[in-house]
């Protein structure tokens, strides 16, 4: 008999929530917040759709429990919003990684650099080894002058001041690392 009695309840509170005219009233709302919620998911923005969405969601919940007083229809309408909400998510990832979204602004697919930019820099790495005059103050960047070509180039932390001989002691990329020559070091001290 008691069993009879839950059956019933729960299916009577599932089919109300179709059926009367203040549960369809909360389903509409909470069709209309879940709605903004999806479109705060895909247009980046102030969060003036997302705000009004849980807006709506919480008013749908709320007007709920104050006019009909079944906590059982607010389940059903939170497991509802939940299963919903779970299809957007699934259908935004996917979209972000294999559809339409992963061609959109809206996905980052990588940097903002050309693909091609490491290939247009350029290799200094025939000057290792080469020596130079130094232009202007390494301090610990500089000017140096090797042969008839100025570089900018930095140091490995030392001043070098200008008019005096360095050595190309390494590349990277295209950063040139000089240090003076030691009889330079010797004659400066």
């Amino acid at each position: 008999m008691l069993n009879q009695i839950c059956e019933s309840t729960w299916k009577t509170d599932f089919v109300g929530l179709f059926t009367n005219t203040t549960s369809i009233i909360c389903l509409v709302c909470l069709a209309i917040g879940l709605v903004l919620l999806a479109i705060e998911c895909f247009i980046p923005g102030f969060g003036v759709f997302g705000i009004t969405g849980v807006v709506f969601c919480a008013f749908s919940f709320l007007y709920l429990i104050i006019a009909d007083g079944s906590w059982i229809k607010v389940l059903y309408m939170f497991a509802i919003a939940l299963v919903v909400m779970a299809i957007v998510i699934v259908i935004a990832v996917r979209s972000a990684r294999f559809g339409v979204l992963s061609r959109s602004p809206l996905v980052q697919n990588g940097t903002d650099l050309p693909e091609d930019y490491s290939k247009n820099e350029k290799n200094y790495s025939y000057l290792v080894g080469k020596t130079g005059m130094v232009k202007t103050i390494c301090k610990p960047a500089g000017k140096v002058e090797i042969d008839g070509q100025t570089y900018t180039v930095i140091t490995s932390g030392e001043y070098i001041p200008r008019d005096k001989m360095v050595v190309v002691s390494d590349v990277d990329g295209a950063t040139i690392v000089v240090k003076e020559i030691e009889s330079e070091k010797k004659e400066r001290k």
